[in-house]
């Protein structure tokens, strides 16, 4: 039988993946299109750079987690950081979609 940390690792690892393919699209490719809260009056580079960035390192974050929890177990310090660090930079990713901080 296949341990449910595996499982759930493999879960997130999946889950990291699905936020970094727009983020990737967003950072490198200039679609700023694709966030869901961009201001049309923002400039299209400041946020591909801010918010694509910011998103890219939440799908890190994400897939290292899921690597941490397929590897070692469940740790519930590591997952209440997780979900501390996605709720802080979700906030800062939407707020640079809306210009937030551009000159």
């Amino acid at each position: 039988m296949v341990d449910a940390n595996l499982v759930l690792g493999l879960f997130w690892v999946l889950c990291g993946l699905v936020i970094l393919i727009p983020a990737f699209l967003i950072a490198f490719r200039g679609r700023a299109d694709l966030h869901v809260h961009y201001d049309e009056d923002v400039d299209p580079d400041y946020v591909s750079r801010r918010a694509g960035s910011t998103a890219l390192l939440m799908g890190l974050l994400v897939v290292g987690y899921g690597v941490h929890q397929a590897l070692y177990g469940f740790y519930p310090a590591a997952f209440g950081g997780l979900l501390a660090a996605l709720l802080v930079l979700s906030q800062l990713t939407k707020r640079f979609a809306q210009g937030w901080g551009a000159a």
